[in-house]
């Protein structure tokens, strides 16, 4: 459950996506689309990723630092959205769909109007250089450097950090501001032994 659920309670940057969001990954069949008939559905067209994303809307005006609580919200349902449509699209998982789904969310990104630059380190586009990069650290992270306008024309600097696995595809890690040049501030949920992300699953 994320926050903009709890006690029934929206938050209003989610307003415009609440009536079409499932839970984040992926949850049941009408999060990702399909419903009981999602196997029949498989050879008919389905939107592209950048459509179902077009639902989700950060401010097009600058923000101010309490916006930030609602654009994680926003983030979150993004990286649910992204996995419930490979999920829903009968994808394998392999880096490929993960490429995909890194594409669509960086474009997705900097689409928004209170973005005025997001870059990443990582190849993206080059899904060779994955195991290395991306699946490096358990589980995988990818972390994207976003500016976020804000009044007078001045910019803020961030560290968005997504994580990415081949069980759980996308999820919504951190978004910190950028004090310093060293590394990545750790999510305070992330695992305290990593490798049991991997051996000790429900």
């Amino acid at each position: 459950m994320t926050s903009f659920e709890k006690n029934n309670t929206i938050h209003p940057l989610m307003a415009s996506a609440e009536s079409k969001q499932g839970p984040p990954g992926g949850g049941g069949p009408s999060a990702i689309g399909g419903g009981p008939m999602g196997q029949r559905q498989q050879g008919q067209a389905a939107p592209d990723l950048g459509q179902k994303l077009s639902k989700y809307v950060l401010p097009s005006r600058p923000v101010t630092d309490s916006d930030i609580s609602g654009i994680k919200d926003m983030i979150e349902a993004v990286c649910a959205e992204i996995s419930a449509s490979i999920k829903s699209a009968g994808q394998k998982v392999d880096n490929d769909a993960i490429k995909s789904g890194l594409l669509g969310f960086q474009d997705w990104l900097k689409k928004q109007g209170c973005v005025s630059q997001a870059s990443t380190r990582y190849a993206i586009e080059s899904t060779d250089k994955y195991p290395a990069e991306i699946f490096e650290t358990f589980p995988g992270t990818v972390a994207f450097d976003v500016a976020f306008k804000q009044a007078g024309n001045a910019k803020k600097l961030y560290r968005l950090l997504l994580f990415v696995t081949t069980v759980d595809l996308f999820s919504f890690g951190s978004l910190e501001e950028n004090r310093t040049t060293a590394g990545i501030p750790v999510p305070k949920n992330w695992p305290q032994n990593p490798w049991s992300y991997w051996t000790d699953r429900p």
